[in-house]
């Protein structure tokens, strides 16, 4: 029988712009760990809009999107050129590369971005938010 697991990351960022960009970094942290430098090979550019009801789902989307990208064409973040967001809309471009098994290894494989304590909150320093992904 399958062993199934969640992994929590708790994430914070000045601005509702850091924290996404941070939460999508963390996520391939959790999916990946690099063993080994080498040329980030297929970069290729994806452009990401979203509207949706609250910045929790908002931040899903946007997550969602980039878990595709490596689940379905094995492409990884690579660097975000640029991105703008509100409580409710997301405009992004991100510059995508090969997972390469020379260079990477898989570490902890995601199956799915959850709502389990999905809450984005502004705070004095900033924004936080508790992500948790089902391995």
């Amino acid at each position: 029988m399958p062993h199934t697991a969640d992994v929590a990351v708790r994430i914070e960022g000045g601005s509702l712009k850091d924290l996404f960009a941070t939460a999508a970094k963390a996520m391939f942290a959790v999916l990946v760990t690099k063993k080994a430098n080498g040329p980030a090979g297929g970069l290729s550019k994806l452009r990401v809009e979203k509207t949706e009801a609250s910045p929790e789902e908002l931040l899903k989307a946007w997550l969602d999107e980039l878990l595709f990208a490596f689940q379905a064409h094995g492409r990884m973040l690579h660097r975000i050129k640029a991105l703008t967001c509100r409580e409710d809309t997301l405009s992004a471009v991100v510059l995508l590369c090969d997972f390469n098994r020379a260079y990477y290894d898989l570490k902890d494989e995601i199956k799915a971005v959850t709502y389990s304590d999905l809450k984005v909150a502004k705070t004095r320093r900033g924004w936080q938010t508790t992500l948790v992904f089902d391995v």
